[in-house]
């Protein structure tokens, strides 16, 4: 015989009541450390009353790009927040910026990456960003094809994560 007090379903299940049961749902929390970012800081360079360069001190964390294993929507977050902090600090400067010129990019973190693939990566956004605001092309991967504008990369290591700017002509 059947029998008839029980689900012939599996859908059919009979909800346990979460406010009855001791089991709680919990998120796994990733153990952050305090993390130490430069101060901003920007400054002109003059020789003999003569405009030379610009250096911008940001406090940017980068990461190499090629490496990356996170979602999609964390790497564009931070795409977009290291290009909005970079315009923000070199828009009231682009006055200054005379074309042809040479870009150096400096990062300082505590730990180095490869300086052959993954430097270069972990500032591609922030080139983007500053080729557009100086030559003026805002789309996408235009502006830092310009022949006018050298790129460099070079890292330090610091306790404090940060970017350095250095833009001569």
């Amino acid at each position: 015989m059947e029998n008839r007090n029980r689900p012939n379903s599996r859908f059919k299940v009979p909800k346990i009541d979460s406010k009855a049961t001791n089991r709680v749902r919990r998120g796994f929390r990733k153990n952050r450390r305090n993390l130490d970012y430069l101060k901003q800081n920007s400054e002109i360079l003059n020789e003999n009353e003569e405009i030379k360069g610009l250096r911008l001190t940001l406090p940017i964390k980068t990461v190499s790009e090629a490496n990356s294993s996170e979602p999609w929507f964390r790497r564009y977050g931070r795409h977009k927040e290291q290009q909005r902090v970079v315009g923000l600090a070199l828009n009231p400067l682009k006055g200054y910026v005379r074309l042809p010129c040479k870009i150096m990019l400096t990062r300082f973190a505590p730990d180095e990456l490869d300086t052959f693939d993954n430097l270069p990566m972990s500032f591609k956004y922030i080139v983007d960003g500053i080729c557009a605001i100086l030559t003026g092309e805002m789309r996408a991967g235009k502006a830092d094809s310009d022949k006018r504008i050298s790129i460099a990369c070079d890292q330090v290591k610091s306790k404090e994560y940060g970017i350095r700017i250095e833009i001569t002509f």
